[in-house]
């Protein structure tokens, strides 16, 4: 199960970063992503401990 989260992480984090890179700096949901993707990667770290 670890690994099925694990891939979900994975992709959710390379979907964040995709939408960072086309997003505009001033839009308003953009401070939203950025907590998301650490959470993600807080999560990442966790689950490869």
């Amino acid at each position: 199960m670890n690994i099925l989260k694990l891939i979900h992480v994975v992709i959710a984090q390379a979907f964040y970063r995709w939408a960072l890179s086309e997003m505009n700096p001033l839009h308003p949901d953009l401070p939203k992503i950025v907590l998301r993707q650490q959470e993600l990667a807080d999560e990442a770290r966790r689950l490869l401990a």
